[in-house]
């Protein structure tokens, strides 16, 4: 691997798009943003959407702006959240605005789900029933939006919307189809039984995509666009960014322990094949597809989301622009024992105030006497001990035997976080770089250009790219 490559990783989360240039010069990979722009729902109608045109446009401003800092692009790759999705008609056209996961709708249909049948959905897909699950925005459609139900051909996740508007082929990415509940991760086909659930037929889905394939070349009227005269394949990649992240973890071993730690955690380990056992289902795990054939067996819990939304408040409340370090600075005026509550409690899932739930939770008897302090601290080793009780359920389940826990994503720069994890679980705490997801994307955009590479030597050209930063247990800070 003597060349040299400019690959374009873009990293579209629920508060930013990220066009991220990745250079590989045979060894190793840097990475540089190259535009950063804000994202985030809306409310219409009583329902909350995504605009993927802004997406779309911010991509197509990130591919014009990274041409001209490298000169050339040699591949791209496209990796966002999981679960939203698209639908189409016969002639490849949008029925309606993407709805987002926050809608109450996927909840109203879990309520008539019984426990027996949870079972039954979990052993047939390997993925555990969860209300933000594409499966039951789906069926909920048919009463919410009837018309574009019955009218809908196609169904494309998020990314693959994007690589849709790129390339003009329509294609289902494996890592991020399994958040639908639809595919089985063991056959890594639609399951029947669910789309009959969801009353739609299999035909919905289109060709499972393949990683480190050329899915087909960027448009030539997005690259006229763009200022860019010459060919460039987009490549699929594990696109739901937890399967990139996981893919771009710097560890030797072959099994590991991570956080993925965004707006949403995704608490879990790398393995060799699905766990689909009643054991699996009842510590809420679940088995999502991860890059060439790997699962990221997983527990999806409450992130950033909470500390995203108090800052918000506490901009509001202040009048004060107060950067994330000054903010996480706060907690440490408090002194006291923090009060640890249930980061995934429903309360929490999109309050009209943040704050307000929080502080009748941490001291029901007096909420008014919570002060910003004692509510980060508690925040803070609340998050922690999340992560830390999940990975314990994952090593018991999985029987094996984990050196340290990697923690990747923007999360991974909360010491106090990290250090309370560590010393909860007893283990290291190795927070990676900023840029595991795009430096994983850009491993998999490498194979397409190397189909002799393992996965193995893939993972080499990872450890080489990223620093770690260690949390041990019980340290002193």
């Amino acid at each position: 691997m003597n060349e040299k490559r400019n690959l374009l990783a873009y990293d579209a989360g629920n508060s930013a798009v990220r066009t991220i240039l990745c250079h590989f010069d045979g060894t190793s990979v840097t990475s540089e943003e190259v535009l950063v722009e804000p994202n985030g729902s809306f409310e219409a109608g009583g329902y909350i959407f995504w605009d993927m045109e802004e997406i779309f446009a911010s991509m197509k401003r990130g591919l014009k702006k990274a041409a001209e800092v490298c000169g050339k692009i040699d591949s791209i790759g496209i990796c966002t959240w999981g679960v939203d999705f698209c639908l189409l008609d016969g002639d490849g056209r949008f029925l309606a605005k993407a709805l987002c996961y926050r809608n109450s709708i996927g909840e109203e249909e879990i309520r008539m789900i019984s426990d027996a049948e949870q079972a039954a959905m979990f052993g047939r897909t390997g993925i555990l029933t969860d209300k933000i699950n594409s499966v039951y925005m789906l069926k909920g459609m048919s009463r919410h939006f009837p018309e574009v139900f019955r009218a809908a051909k196609k169904l494309l996740m998020v990314p693959d919307v994007f690589v849709y508007l790129f390339t003009g082929v329509m294609m289902n990415e494996p890592s991020e189809l399994s958040t639908t509940q639809m595919l089985d991760v063991r056959s890594m086909k639609i399951s029947k039984e669910m789309c009959d659930y969801a009353g739609v037929s299999p035909d919905l889905f289109s060709q499972i995509g393949v990683h480190g394939t050329a899915v087909g070349n960027v448009l030539p009227e997005i690259l006229a666009e763009a200022g860019i005269d010459y060919d460039i394949p987009l490549i699929c990649v594990p696109s739901h960014d937890t399967a990139s992240a996981v893919m771009g973890i710097p560890s030797p071993k072959e099994n590991y322990l991570f956080v993925s730690s965004g707006t949403w955690a995704l608490i879990g380990a790398d393995t060799a094949s699905p766990v689909v056992t009643e054991q699996t289902r009842r510590s809420s795990l679940t088995n999502e597809a991860g890059a060439f054939g790997r699962t990221t067996l997983l527990r999806n819990s409450a992130g950033m989301f909470i500390l995203q939304r108090l800052r918000a408040e506490y901009k509001k409340e202040t009048g004060e622009e107060i950067g994330w370090n000054d903010f996480t600075e706060i907690a440490g005026q408090w002194t006291g024992e923090p009060v640890l509550y249930d980061v995934n409690d429903i309360r929490f899932f999109n309050p009209e105030s943040m704050k307000k739930e929080l502080r009748e939770v941490i001291r029901p008897e007096d909420p008014a006497g919570v002060s910003w302090p004692e509510l980060l601290a508690s925040t803070y080793a609340s998050l922690g001990e999340s992560y830390a009780e999940t990975l314990k359920l994952v090593r018991d389940i999985t029987g094996e035997e984990y050196e340290e826990v990697y923690v990747v994503g923007g999360g991974s720069r909360n010491a106090r976080i990290n250090q309370r994890c560590a010393d909860s679980l007893g283990l290291p705490v190795a927070a990676c770089d900023m840029e595991c997801s795009s430096v994983g994307n850009a491993a998999v955009q490498i194979a397409y250009f190397h189909p002799s590479c393992t996965l193995g030597d893939l993972r080499q050209i990872v450890s080489r790219s990223l620093k770690v930063k260690r949390y041990y247990p019980n340290a002193k800070p």
